[in-house]
């Protein structure tokens, strides 16, 4: 009855089109007005995001306003503040030379005298390569040649460069808009209330412009699908007849133009930049918006990678399969017989730390587990957008509150088990559910205060943080209980063998069993496993370059996983060997031992990678967010050593009672 009513379903309404946030194409009319918006200023020098008109830009006629459909907790996190910009475009028709500052404001069509402040500023942000990230249609510029297919694209413009001891502003923009010939179906479409509903609640904020189109009329329509920049530096005198002049080759180039200095203005309108800007548009067969942005190289990297894990896989499932079939069931007798004889606490028996620590980084550990697999697996199919921007981390806050009742559930059923009973659980909801996210939002807090004295646009607002502790208060706390209650109602399963209360002597271990060697050792398999898309996600992420390659991060997440499971095993099984039943939070070390490598490879990274970051302040961010990372990674890899070594050693000394 269900799959006839599903085919009903199916079968009553369209299915010709659907629907996914920031992905719904927009058609435009020759002649029709497009708004360019300004994002924050950003550099991978200082990972320090800065307002657009902190600089000091001209300002649109009507104001300065805020893309207020864009803002998001993800965005907000990001520091991405979007806002109107001076520039605008009339889709198909070309533009030779236009001055950018008009009205009143701007006298002769150039930005007022810099100060000493404003030139200090311009400098500081030359200096340290920020640069210019503005959009068209939901596209970020960029100065790559996208009909060349390059191997990736980084958004932007650089604000300025440095040359002999001088600095220039990059205040002369030639932009070239590549467009797409629609056949006018999405303007069919639009009639439909649904998507109509979806357009004017998409994330960009624009209407959809294919009514501008005159009914019944054959008019061409265009989509936008790439918007490029070439940006140089050219004075010009205030007030003067603009000439159409090209952005040199090269700046050294002794028949270039003049370049803008960035100096104190004076009466000569020396210190005052004139900003000019020249469009073209271009008509190109390739119709996916997305695609050049979003390349990443090294695919072939990628898939040796993920066959050299799976290679990895199976080698550990084969070790594992013979620890079980086979050297396990001549060990069984043996280790029932220390059982039986007394003096010997089963490893199936929780140590006496056990009452104190791990539920807590357990419950935690579930919790990022569920979040970020859900997240991933959105993220997978496409359904987080990279315009929708700030839509992945708006989804994983979302999931990691929802999920608090997972968190809760695990932290009780483990207090359970260890306790063997369920008395006290309340406290263990309140601490699971304060222990991760108060150690974050305290550092959070701290690195705020860092943000908040150099001005910068990622400054978390004091609003946001007052409505992400009302959210913990009324969402993630009480759900976090309900998990714990619903857990708490569960009967408490039974040690499978029976234990003394009396530990027995551990012996002085071999080396090849010690607890160091086995820490670092779990750690390595797992780490290589993800060693190569770890490289591209932190260049992405701290070097201003896209990342959507989530199919190949969902495959590496689940090699990794499946990695963990199996090197946490055999370690315990080693552990076990050598006759040391205090496997319970080695094994939870054992399975975060990963983290050990990202954090050590973080700091390579910083030196190598991205060397040069200065300033203080960057470097403490980047230290403080690599830090939150790998510990986000310890306590859920943690969590995956620590329940498959429970599950293991639960299965082999029930079979030591069933024998």
């Amino acid at each position: 009855q269900l799959l006839l009513v599903a085919a009903l379903l199916v079968a009553s309404g369209p299915v010709s089109a659907y629907y996914l946030p920031g992905t719904y194409p927009q058609e435009f009319a020759k002649g029709s007005k497009i708004e360019v918006e300004a994002n924050s200023l950003v550099s991978s020098e200082t990972e320090i995001p800065y307002r657009y008109y902190r600089m000091p830009f001209c300002k649109p006629v009507g104001g300065v306003k805020k893309a207020s459909s864009t803002v998001n907790p993800g965005t907000i996190l990001l520091g991405i503040r979007i806002n109107n910009s001076p520039y605008s475009f009339s889709v198909m028709e070309e533009t030779k030379t236009k001055v950018v500052c008009q009205g009143e404001d701007y006298p002769g069509g150039a930005y007022t005298a810099l100060t000493s402040k404003e030139v200090k500023t311009l400098k500081e942000k030359i200096r340290d390569q920020y640069r210019v990230r503005l959009i068209l249609d939901n596209l970020p510029i960029t100065t790559y040649d996208l009909e060349l297919d390059p191997e990736s694209v980084r958004p932007g413009y650089e604000v300025g460069y440095k040359l002999k001891d001088k600095y220039y502003v990059n205040n002369h923009l030639m932009f070239k808009v590549l467009v797409h010939e629609s056949d006018g179906r999405y303007s069919r479409v639009a009639g439909d209330a649904s998507l109509e509903a979806a357009a004017a609640s998409d994330l960009a904020g624009r209407k959809m412009l294919a009514g501008e189109t005159p009914g019944g009329a054959a008019e061409k329509l265009y989509m936008i699908v790439g918007f490029e920049v070439v940006a140089c530096s050219i004075a010009r005198e205030p007030g003067k007849p603009l000439a159409n002049v090209p952005c040199p080759q090269s700046y050294e180039d002794p028949s270039a133009p003049k370049a803008q200095e960035v100096k104190e203005g004076g009466a000569g309108g020396g210190g005052r930049v004139v900003g000019i800007v020249a469009s073209a548009w271009v008509d190109i067969t390739w119709a996916s918006r997305w695609d050049a942005y979003l390349r990443m190289p090294g695919g072939r990297v990628h898939w040796f990678s993920i066959l050299n894990s799976l290679m990895v896989v199976v080698v550990m499932s084969c070790i594992v399969a013979l620890i079980t079939l086979r050297t396990i069931r001549r060990d069984l007798a043996h280790y029932e017989a220390l059982l039986v004889d007394g003096g010997a606490a089963g490893p199936g028996a929780p140590p006496p730390e056990a009452e104190e620590s791990g539920w807590k980084m357990v419950g935690s550990g579930v919790q990022i587990l569920a979040s970020a697999g859900v997240t991933l697996l959105f993220a997978s199919l496409g359904f987080l957008s990279p315009a929708a921007r700030g839509s992945l981390l708006t989804a994983a806050l979302a999931m990691y509150l929802l999920l608090s009742v997972a968190a809760g559930a695990a932290a009780v059923w483990l207090w359970g088990v260890a306790n063997r009973t369920y008395e006290g659980w309340h406290k263990v909801c309140w601490r699971v559910a304060c222990f991760f996210p108060g150690v974050t939002v305290a550092v959070l807090t701290v690195l705020n205060m860092f943000l908040w004295y150099t001005g910068s646009a990622g400054t978390i607002p004091l609003g946001f943080f007052f409505s992400i502790i009302f959210l913990w208060l009324l969402v993630s706390i009480p759900l976090a209980y309900g998990g714990g209650a619903l857990a708490a109602r569960r009967d408490i399963a039974p040690w499978p063998s029976r234990t003394n209360q009396i530990p027995r002597h551990i012996p002085a271990p071999h080396w090849a069993s010690h607890p160091l060697v086995l820490f670092v050792a779990a750690g390595l398999l797992p780490f290589g496993t993800i060693f190569v898309e770890l490289y591209f996600a932190m260049t992405s992420l701290w070097q201003g370059y896209f990342y959507y390659i989530f199919g190949f991060l969902a495959l590496v997440a689940a090699l990794t996983l499946i990695i963990t499971i199996e090197v946490s095993i055999v370690c315990t099984y080693v552990q076990l060997c050598a006759e040391d039943y205090l496997w319970w939070w080695r094994s939870y070390h054992r399975g975060g031992s990963v983290a050990a490598y990202v954090a050590i490879y973080s700091v390579g990274f910083l030196f190598n990678t991205l060397h040069n970051l200065s300033g203080f302040v960057p470097v403490v961010l980047y230290l403080a967010y690599t830090g939150l990372m790998a510990w986000c990674m310890f306590l859920a890899s943690g969590t995956i050593g620590f329940l498959s070594s429970y599950l293991f050693t639960y299965k082999i000394f029930e079979s030591v009672k069933a024998d």
